[in-house]
């Protein structure tokens, strides 16, 4: 019996696997467009994902924070803080039955299945938990937003910089969605261990919440538009009346 480390990370940025590959050194890569698999030896295995997460089985620590230093050095630059960690145990037991507890999995083997299915899930828990950190910073701004509306009656910011503002939440679930996937048995209760799909449709409420009350601020702003275009058109009649006036006399 062998008890692996698991440890998953994750980015603000996405990653693209040219860039991703060059982080590892000493390994063997296999890549698609979405996935890179960095083999260290028997049971040291690495796998990044497009979506800004890679998750470490039974990686040494130093190799770690190697990749990771040349993660941010050459790929995430202007990450706002360290990566998010989170950890999980693989116990490799000959014979058992796949089984997920609170703090690990149970597998017969290290096989590329059961890699796939750990990785992918620890990958897209740590990465939930960086898009709620993205979240709450939305939240934070719209509250501020919300707050100068209520108090001075005006819409705070311009059109355009509201529909940025709609776009990077969009953006923001569009990879949340993009993270989540189906598998089988072992997939299905790992995913439930750690919370995946209730903590999904807590970020979606949010995203909803945030995507509502901008659409309303848009509106208020092509209405404010429209008003100074109405106001223009007005001005400019009253100047070609004066105009006109002033050339009769």
């Amino acid at each position: 019996m062998a008890v692996l480390p698991a440890l998953a990370y994750g980015f603000a940025t996405l990653f693209k696997m040219r860039e991703l590959v060059r982080c590892f050194t000493g390994a063997k890569i296999r890549q698609s467009k979405s996935e890179l698999v960095a083999e260290y030896g028997p049971d040291r295995i690495a796998v990044g994902f497009d979506f800004g997460a890679i998750v470490f089985i039974n990686v040494p620590g130093e190799e770690r924070a190697r990749v990771l230093e040349a993660v941010v050095r050459e790929i995430a630059p202007d990450e706002p803080h360290p990566p998010l960690e989170e950890d999980f145990l693989i116990e490799v037991r000959e014979g058992a039955q796949p089984t997920v507890r609170f703090d690990r999995v149970i597998v017969p083997a290290l096989e590329p299945a059961f890699v796939d299915v750990i990785t992918i899930l620890l990958a897209q828990s740590v990465s939930i938990d960086y898009y709620e950190e993205d979240l709450q910073e939305i939240l934070a701004s719209l509250s501020s937003r919300t707050d100068k509306l209520a108090k001075t009656g005006r819409l705070p910011g311009s059109s355009r910089e509201l529909t940025r503002f709609i776009g990077a939440a969009l953006s923001t679930k569009n990879q949340v969605v993009a993270a989540l996937a189906v598998l089988d048995k072992v997939y299905n209760e790992l995913r439930g261990m750690l919370e995946i799909d209730e903590r999904f449709r807590a970020l979606e409420f949010k995203l909803r919440t945030i995507q509502d009350t901008l659409e309303v601020f848009l509106d208020l702003g092509h209405s404010r538009r429209s008003v100074i275009l109405e106001l223009t058109v007005i001005l400019l009649i009253l100047i070609e009346v004066a105009l006109a006036i002033a050339g009769h006399h």
